[in-house]
C-alpha cells in the first residue's frame, strides 16, 4: 500500500479508546443479540480488542523476511500457502510467538468486560478473583492463593517461549 503508515496508524489508534467508552453500548448489544454470559462473544471481544496490536506487532516481524526469500521460494515453483508455511513462518516464528504470548497475557488479565458480560458460565479468571470480595470482608489468604494459581499458565506460556520471545522482541525493535 501506498500510505500503509496512515492505514497502520489509523488500526492502532482503534487501540487508544479506552474500554469503559465502549462498555455501555457493547453491553447493550450483547444483551439484544442475547450474547450476555457467552464464551464465544467474550472471546471475539477479546479478539477485536487485541487485534490492532497483534497487526501492529507481525507487520515489523514480517518486513523483517528478506523479500530474496520470497523470490527464491517463488522461482522454485511453491505456491503462496507453501511459501507462507515454509519460508516466511520459521522466519517469522519468534515474532509470532512474542505476539501470541502478549495477546494470550491481554486476554487473560482483562477484567472490565469479563466482569460486565459475563455471569456465572462464562466467567474468567480475574471475575473468579473477585468472588473472594464479599460483605463479610476480603479472604486476603483465598485471594493470594487463587491469585498464584491463576499466574501459572501465564508463566508456563512465558518460559515455554522464552527463547522465541526475547528474539522475536529484540528483532521487532531493530531496523
Amino acid at each position: 500500500m501506498k500510505k500503509w503508515t496512515d492505514v497502520m496508524f489509523f488500526f492502532l489508534s482503534t487501540k487508544m479508546m479506552p474500554v469503559v467508552a465502549a462498555i455501555l453500548p457493547l453491553y447493550l448489544f450483547a444483551r439484544t443479540v442475547g450474547a450476555l454470559d457467552n464464551i464465544w462473544f467474550l472471546i471475539l471481544m477479546y479478539t477485536s480488542m487485541n487485534l490492532p496490536i497483534a497487526v501492529w506487532m507481525m507487520r515489523s516481524f514480517l518486513a523483517e523476511v528478506p523479500a530474496e526469500m520470497l523470490e527464491a521460494a517463488q522461482i522454485d515453483g511453491t505456491g503462496l500457502l507453501l511459501t507462507l508455511r515454509k519460508v516466511v513462518a520459521p522466519v517469522a516464528m519468534p515474532g509470532i510467538a512474542a505476539t501470541a504470548l502478549i495477546c494470550f497475557i491481554f486476554s487473560w488479565n482483562e477484567l472490565l468486560l469479563a466482569r460486565v458480560l459475563t455471569g456465572v458460565v462464562a466467567g474468567t479468571a480475574p471475575v473468579f478473583l473477585t468472588g473472594f470480595v464479599s460483605g463479610e470482608g476480603l479472604f486476603l489468604a483465598k485471594v493470594c492463593a487463587a491469585a498464584v494459581v491463576i499466574s501459572l499458565p501465564v508463566l508456563f506460556a512465558g518460559f515455554a517461549a522464552q527463547d522465541k520471545l526475547v528474539q522475536g522482541l529484540s528483532l521487532g525493535a531493530v531496523k
